[in-house]
């Protein structure tokens, strides 16, 4: 019997599962939180109402269902996105990938379609941060990271996705690699090259020749 378990490397509040002839990533079950706290939100409005509309007054019911009213279905639909929907998918077959374009974070709206043949790399690259602050702690938390993007022959880049951790050594190193891992595989899987342009952490003897940085 084939194997269809995909691989998966976790990226920042997303996750890539990485089949042989497509790769698809999407937001992790972490995402679920915003959407799901939306929709109780709307919910409770709406009970709210339901509950009190002979007693309140017009401006606290209007007040109350105009925002019920756009809160509810949008939460809904970011959490089944959340659940069921892809972001982006790179598929073999098709010679393309998709990428779904956010609509107030909730990853709702438009696609955008990339043919292999319009794609010129795929590239790892530093992904700025500076000093990220841990609530109730007054020291930064140096952090340091990197975006995979896929950059297309007129010059457009599109966010593939990104890997953050604090700045320490092995950490660090763990976080490269899965940065990497992920720009390889869709490299792969798109038949272009891949460069790598981030500030490599480790001796450049122990990395493959695809991955050392650029002059």
């Amino acid at each position: 019997m084939v194997d269809v378990t995909p691989r998966e490397i976790p990226l920042d509040r997303r996750i890539c599962k990485i089949w042989p002839d497509h790769i698809d990533i999407r937001p992790s079950r972490g995402a679920l939180l915003g959407p799901l706290i939306g929709l109780a939100l709307g919910l409770s409005m709406l009970g709210a109402i339901a509950l009190f509309h002979d007693t309140l007054p017009i401006l606290a019911l209007t007040v109350l269902l105009l925002p019920a009213l756009v809160i509810t279905p949008l939460s809904a639909m970011g959490a089944v996105y959340s659940l069921v929907g892809s972001h982006i998918i790179i598929e073999r077959k098709k010679q393309s990938g998709r990428f779904q374009q956010g609509l107030i974070g909730l990853g709702l709206g438009t696609d955008e379609l990339v043919p292999f043949w319009k794609i010129e790399r795929i590239e790892l690259a530093d992904f700025d941060l500076g000093e990220t602050y841990v609530r109730g702690s007054r020291t930064p938390l140096e952090m340091v990271g990197w975006e995979v993007i896929l950059v297309k022959v007129s010059g457009k880049r599109l966010s593939i996705g990104q890997v953050l951790v604090p700045d320490e050594d092995e950490l660090v190193e763990e976080g490269f690699n899965r940065a990497y891992d992920v720009a390889e595989a869709v490299a792969t899987l798109v038949e272009k090259p891949l460069e790598v342009t981030a500030a490599v952490e480790q001796p450049q003897a122990d990395l493959p020749a695809a991955a050392k940085p650029q002059p």
